[in-house]
């Protein structure tokens, strides 16, 4: 799963941006009717505003800075933890504001207006909850998701996994420690070096059945039967005279 948590990234950043539109457009309408027809605003949808706009502000723009530039200050993990963390918190309370408005006064107002407006107004509290609670749990998942994550790569030696971002991190990678391993041809050079020839600490040794080093031999004439004679003088197999 560590594999595709860019993905999981992108899917929930893009999802959360275009609830968070849609909330965004209908707590302004839900503040327009009430300004207009009741005097007044609702807090529980100002929340919602705030929390809508925030989120439109920051999801889209740490998705364009961490495409265009590597290593920017809004793409570490640190910083992505801590301002999503923030953002689901305001979403589950705009959410639970919206419910507790919506149960306390416009149950009410529906009841004694069947108008057009309040009617819509009843429903838009209703798409202010349903997508607050979304948002919520979309951000609340990735979050704890990537929490994990993190927190296994930390332990398996990735101190820096908190300052990078989720593009560019290995969260199954093993951390690199300073023991390297000689290659093997180093090995056996080392171990030649360590051999001692018996040769080397004295005089070189006459092989058995060979000619000393530095003798030179040549062809027997013909019909010779012995061994090859060394170099020297030139005998004659006839006697002189």
């Amino acid at each position: 799963m560590a594999t595709f948590l860019p993905k999981i990234r992108l899917a929930a950043f893009g999802t959360v941006t275009l609830f968070s539109f849609i909330v965004l457009a209908v707590a302004a309408h839900l503040t327009d009717i009430s300004t207009t027809y009741f005097g007044g605003y609702y807090s529980s949808a100002a929340l919602s505003i705030a929390t809508a706009v925030l989120s439109l502000l920051s999801l889209p723009v740490f998705l364009v800075v961490d495409k265009l530039r590597r290593g920017a200050f809004t793409s570490m993990i640190a910083v992505e933890l801590s301002w999503l963390t923030l953002l689901w918190i305001l979403w589950l309370s705009s959410a639970a504001a919206a419910t507790d408005a919506a149960s306390r006064t416009f149950v009410a107002s529906c009841s004694r207006y069947f108008n057009s407006h309040t009617r819509t107004a009843c429903k838009e509290f209703s798409v202010i909850q349903a997508f607050g609670f979304l948002n919520w749990l979309i951000l609340l998942g990735y979050t704890s998701t990537l929490f994990a994550f993190t927190l296994i790569a930390a332990n398996r030696g990735q101190k820096a996994v908190w300052t990078q971002s989720v593009k560019n991190t290995d969260f199954n990678a093993q951390a690199v420690t300073g023991t390297t391993t000689a290659p093997q041809f180093q090995t056996d050079k080392i171990q030649q070096q360590q051999f001692i020839s018996p040769q080397s600490s004295g005089a070189p040794q006459q092989q058995a059945g060979h000619s000393p080093v530095g003798a030179s031999q040549y062809p027997p004439q013909a019909g010779w039967a012995g061994q090859p004679q060394a170099s020297g003088p030139a005998q004659s197999p006839y006697p002189q005279v």
